[in-house]
């Protein structure tokens, strides 16, 4: 991970745990597949799916956006 991100374990937000513990279930997901399943906004969904991003914690696939765990967080 690079100097800006996290151990798994600094997360503290529910939101972005429940975000990392389906992604962890689940492996490579759509952005709408998150938010549904957790039952979030898109608004708020898109905006802890960016931080988890900024943190290290996941990345994406450019067309059409996929979200996974970085190797380093699996």
């Amino acid at each position: 991970m690079d100097s800006k991100s996290g151990n798994l374990e600094d997360i503290q937000n529910p939101t972005k745990r429940a975000i990392v513990k389906f992604l962890t279930d689940n492996g490579v997901s759509y952005l709408g597949e998150i938010i549904k399943n957790l039952s979030l906004s898109y608004s708020s969904g898109y905006k802890y799916i960016e931080e988890l991003k900024e943190e290290g914690f996941i990345d994406n696939t450019i067309s059409p956006p996929k979200f996974n765990l970085t190797r380093e967080a699996s």
